[in-house]
């Protein structure tokens, strides 16, 4: 009767590869620099990690945080398998978690709607994401509203005597009304509707826009600095999909919708970018966006400074490597089999087929007049068969 070999429960461990960056700026990290502290952990059971200065450690689940120590993130192990979470951390700690897109397995990110990526210290959100022309989907750019009225206070016998202080005419048209969309007063306080808009299509370079893709932004008077209201802003031209639409979340509220549907869209602070950030932590090309077989995905461009997505929900270590930023410091961790666990499963036991189709090799050897160079050859090549005990036990499992 044939034995069947007992299915040993793999046991695996998480290694775990830390740089921090010598120098605290913006909550960055330096791929390029030499100034990095590095230190290598393997872990086996769930374990939050910390970083007090330069130095990162391993903590479990029943250690108390050290003072004056950052949380960095969570590796919970459930079921034989390791997450990576931040759920489990204070509510004190002020550093998000990232997964760095450079060391993803694939190579890039398939992003998705809400998704929140960082350009060097700059934060983008994933707004709209239109694949196929079905549906007549055209850019989302709703701004938030500063409650404002357009409505003129004066009469509309008033009105009509009244001039506009664009085009200096007197008067509403019918299908152009006179309008007060900011806090002017006087001979300035009003303007034609058209004309306010023609003059926002100029402001914004709409007109330079011939693949669709163009930044879009809640625009102030250059008079009272008063945001304009969102529904005077200009109607844009059609957007042909596939395109993506990025929110600003920094210094200026406005979206960058960028056309993916004959290229591949190049984020960067060069002004040869489609979509270009005028930042000192942007690298002139810093990432790519390409839209492939219905999905679109990011790529870095080997930045300075790396490009990096929010972490929403916890992750599961796979195969292969993935890298998790936390301000200064970067950890690289794959799952591993756990060498101390794997020496000491048993060996499967030998069957009988083995030897005898080591015998029937050895008697068709000699039956056709073979060499005795062949025939040492399948003799020293019976270790294929039994090991020596010695090598088996101080064999690792990488």
């Amino acid at each position: 009767m044939r034995q069947v070999p007992p299915q040993a429960v793999p046991a695996q461990a998480v290694q775990v590869v830390s740089n921090t960056w010598a120098r605290e700026k913006h909550n960055l990290f330096d791929f390029e620099s030499c100034q990095l502290h590095r230190q290598t952990f393997t872990v086996q059971n769930s374990m939050m990690c910390v970083r007090k200065d330069t130095n990162v450690d391993m903590l479990s689940e029943r250690t108390s945080l050290p003072l004056e120590s950052d949380p960095l993130f969570q590796i919970e192990q459930k079921d034989g398998a390791f997450w990576v979470d931040n759920a489990a951390l204070p509510r004190s700690s002020s550093e998000t978690p990232w997964l760095v897109v450079r060391d993803m397995p694939t190579g890039g990110h398939r992003l998705s709607e809400n998704d929140v990526i960082k350009l060097g210290r700059l934060k983008f959100r994933v707004r709209q994401l239109v694949a196929s022309v079905h549906g007549g989907t055209q850019p989302d750019l709703r701004l938030p509203d500063s409650g404002s009225s357009c409505c003129p206070n004066s009469s509309q016998d008033e009105l009509r005597s009244t001039m506009c202080r664009i085009c200096l005419q007197e008067g509403p048209c019918e299908d152009d009304p006179l309008i007060s969309p900011c806090a002017c007063k006087g001979s300035v306080e009003y303007i034609h509707l058209g004309c306010l808009r023609h003059w926002i299509h100029d402001r914004l370079g709409l007109s330079d826009a011939s693949d669709g893709s163009f930044f879009y932004r809640p625009l102030p008077c250059e008079l009272c600095t008063a945001i304009y209201p969102t529904y005077v802003m200009v109607e844009v031209s059609r957007t042909e999909p596939p395109y993506i639409i990025l929110e600003n979340k920094n210094f200026s509220h406005g979206f960058y919708v960028v056309s993916l549907a004959e290229k591949v869209a190049k984020l960067g602070r060069s002004k040869e970018s489609h979509v270009c950030i005028n930042d000192i932590s942007i690298s002139r090309c810093h990432a790519m966006i390409r839209f492939d077989d219905g999905q679109f995905i990011l790529e870095d461009n080997n930045s300075k400074f790396g490009t990096a997505v929010a972490m929403k929900k916890p992750w599961l270590l796979e195969s292969g490597t993935m890298s998790v930023q936390v301000g200064r410091t970067v950890l690289s961790l794959f799952v591993q089999p756990d060498p101390f666990a794997a020496s000491c499963q048993p060996m499967p036991p030998r069957t009988g087929s083995n030897e005898q189709e080591e015998r029937a090799l050895r008697l068709s050897l000699l039956d056709h007049g073979s060499s005795r160079a062949a025939l040492a050859e399948v003799v020293s090549g019976a270790g294929a068969f039994e090991e020596p005990a010695h090598e088996a036990a101080a064999r690792v499992v990488p």
